[in-house]
């Protein structure tokens, strides 16, 4: 199954689909799911995935390769 996800607000019990999808999805049978979205996050927050990617650590040249080693305390950071 093809599936696509986007935002949108409700109208008059209308949804309008993102001019991008439309040709795709024109004249076709499809399945809706309407899920309220909740509030969205203050100003200046960042998704929480976005945040980990800035994270930066400092470990031995080794650490990547190997680091099951390290957790299991077979080695020493």
């Amino acid at each position: 199954m093809h599936a696509i996800e986007f935002d949108a607000v409700t109208h008059d019990g209308l949804l309008t689909i993102p001019e991008t999808y439309r040709p795709e999805w024109n004249e076709k049978s499809v399945r809706v799911i309407l899920m309220e979205v909740e509030d969205k996050p203050a100003p200046g927050t960042r998704p929480l995935l976005s945040a980990l990617q800035n994270i930066k650590i400092n470990g031995p040249e080794d650490f990547s390769e190997n680091l099951d080693d390290y957790l299991n305390g077979e080695k020493n950071a």
